[in-house]
Parts: C-alpha cells; structure tokens; sequence
C-alpha cells in the first residue's frame, strides 16, 4: 500500500513539474554579478535547478548531521554479532557438558 501511495505522489509530482515546464517556457537572462556574462534561459530550468540545488544541499546536511547515529549503530551490530557468536559457543559448551554427563 505504501508503495502504491509512493508511486501516486511521484506521478502527481512528475505532471506537475511538466505542467509548470509547459507553462514557463519563458526566456530570462541570469547574470552573476561580478562577471560581465549573462546567460539567457527558460525560465523553467532555473527554477527546477534551484530546487534540485535545494534538495541536493538537504540531502548532504542530512547526510552529515546523521553521522554520529550512523556510527552507534555500527558499533551496536558489531557488539550484537560478537554477543550472538559468544551465545552459540556458550550453548555449545553446555551440550558437551550435558552429553559428558550422560556418557
């Protein structure tokens, strides 16, 4: 279901961004303002660049500031696994024992 809803929100995401493309063929200039060049272009490139721009600087600081959960759980599997393998040699050492005992 969540996939479907996914699915849904992307394909009225997607015609909105054509719609607006669509609707925005305008031509503006983009200057930079010390240098001397200007750069004419759709007005729809330059607002799907800024949000790509936007998104991409997200996605990074998110990616940063997520360091530090990233590395506790790094180190929580590492001491899970560790614990699992002592468990199964523990469990081993008990059957040996118990089959000593029967013997």
């Amino acid at each position: 279901m969540i996939k479907f809803v996914s699915w849904l929100f992307m394909i009225v995401l997607g015609v909105v961004v054509v719609l607006f493309s669509v609707s925005n063929r305008s031509s503006i200039d983009i200057e930079l303002w010390p240098l001397p060049y200007s750069l004419p272009l759709p007005f729809y490139v330059v607002v799907l660049a800024a949000a790509l721009l936007g998104f991409l600087g997200g996605s990074i600081i998110t990616w940063f500031s997520a360091g530090r959960s990233r590395r506790k759980a790094r180190f929580a599997s590492r001491k899970a696994s560790g614990l699992e393998k002592d468990l199964e040699k523990l469990k081993q050492k008990i059957e040996d024992l118990e089959d000593k005992d029967k013997v």
